[in-house]
């Protein structure tokens, strides 16, 4: 098993967190979180694959392609993604390793630019060709995802910046990397030792980064762990999960749970991601109960993307829980009363409109929104730090309008986990819209960094 407990920041960023927890100045003036992690309380069972989706959905999905049984959707979602440009050209050919992934400013970092698109591409390259096949066992796949993975493994030191953007990097690519090593893991071509290489170099290069980020939330100039908006923490609690998982590794998947679901201080942990929840009456008169989420006062962009790596950190837990039905905290679709339903609602009721289907042909959705924005309930949220220079620190007065409608993978989760649970009107209807709603390198999610922030393909994986 792996141990974080080594894991020592630097003195002055910690001063503050000594005050109320059981962090210890060091001779050399570092600070040691060595006590801060947890001992396990359960000891979990590991049936891989168990990457985001479970080694039983792999398996129902390999032999509904066999036997040609996939719903049209799931259909055109398989042939989309076997036509991926992430999974043609040079991808898993060609080596585009760096010594450094980069994001935020590069002032004094060897890459010297910002470069980190060029691990988004890659990690979502390797997902996919690891998806492709557990899907189809065509061992060309295997090797393209794991020659990425060896390459990355083999040539990157580090995910840096002078700032704290880089955490985003360790957040959203730790996650997708992982994800496909754990795709990977069982094939015959990649090495044991080689497996432990990479096992290796993802706990130092990224896993080490993102419970830095959670700890200490970049020394948060305002002095507060919420001085980030939700989508930070959520990124890195993804990828720390997963990482955890890869490595069998009990202390991180308690960590992630207890952080998440209960005790995080930052806004990504679902007692803080919640706002205001209200009953809002449906087109028939009946109400359900929607909340308000965090960033819902930002752009749509944003307030969307939280809502969607929510859903992916809550199916990779659901991954585990299965073979783990007594550890039921693993459950977050059902922690803190559904919460995570009550804000795909909200998110979904805001951002859809009636009308022309949206496809993977790249037809947005069309016709009027299903509600004004009069209609739209909001109240001011915020601030949540005292930092005026970031947005955490400046009241939200209204809801977001800005990007309204755009479209991220993500809502086939919800629409799997709550299809037969009451208050789900729209979370129906925002999957319905999507599906199928694909994944990275369809053109309705574009081609830069917000692409590569969730993972989708939840329409072939999920969809019954």
């Amino acid at each position: 098993m792996i141990s974080f407990k080594n894991i020592l920041i630097a003195g002055f960023v910690g001063c503050a967190l000594c005050a109320t927890t059981a962090c210890q100045s060091n001779e050399d003036g570092t600070i040691d979180l060595s006590g801060y992690t947890p001992e396990p309380e359960v000891t979990l069972v590991y049936n891989h694959p168990c990457a985001l989706y479970s080694a039983a959905d792999f398996a129902r999905v390999k032999a509904a392609i066999a036997a040609s049984t996939l719903t049209a959707d799931q259909k055109a979602e398989y042939e989309a993604l076997q036509k991926s440009p992430y999974v043609m050209g040079d991808y898993g050919v060609t080596s585009h390793a760096t010594q450094q992934i980069v994001r935020g400013d590069p002032k004094g970092t060897i890459a010297g630019t910002e470069n980190y698109i060029i691990a988004c591409r890659d990690a979502a390259a390797a997902y996919q060709f690891g998806l492709l096949w557990q899907l189809t066992g065509n061992e060309q796949y295997a090797q393209k995802g794991v020659f990425i993975l060896k390459d990355w493994a083999a040539k990157c030191q580090e995910v840096t910046a002078n700032d704290n953007n880089q955490y985003l990097a360790a957040g959203a690519q730790g996650f997708t990397f992982a994800l496909a090593a754990e795709e990977l893991r069982d094939y015959s071509g990649w090495s044991e030792s080689e497996f432990t290489e990479f096992k290796n170099w993802i706990v130092n290069v990224f896993a080490d980064k993102n419970y830095k980020f959670l700890q200490l939330h970049g020394s948060s100039n305002c002095g507060s762990p919420k001085h980030y908006m939700s989508n930070w923490d959520l990124v890195n609690l993804c990828s720390y999960l997963q990482i955890g998982i890869l490595t069998e590794n009990d202390e991180i998947i308690q960590y992630v749970t207890n952080y998440f679901t209960k005790t995080g201080d930052g806004l990504g942990a679902l007692p803080n991601i919640q706002q205001y929840t209200y009953d809002f009456t449906l087109p028939d008169g009946t109400k359900e109960k929607v909340t308000q989420a965090q960033e819902s006062g930002r752009d749509q962009g944003h307030a969307t993307m939280a809502i969607v790596v929510a859903a992916h950190l809550a199916q990779s837990a659901w991954a585990l829980y299965e073979d783990n039905p007594t550890y039921t905290d693993l459950d977050y679709f059902s922690s803190n009363d559904q919460a995570l339903l009550r804000m795909a609602e909200y998110n979904a009721l805001a951002n859809l409109k009636t009308g022309t289907h949206a496809d993977i042909n790249g037809t947005q959705q069309g016709g009027s929104w299903l509600y004004a924005l009069t209609q739209i309930p909001f109240t001011a949220a915020g601030p949540w730090c005292s930092d005026k220079n970031h947005e955490a620190g400046n009241t939200q007065n209204a809801f977001g309008e800005e990007a309204r409608g755009n479209l991220r993978p993500g809502y086939e989760i919800y629409y799997k986990h709550y299809k037969n649970a009451s208050g789900n009107y729209f979370v129906r209807k925002y999957a319905e819209v999507q599906r199928p709603e694909c994944g990275t390198g369809d053109q309705r999610y574009g081609s830069n960094s917000s692409a590569f922030d969730q993972i989708g393909w939840g329409t072939l994986m999920l969809y019954q």
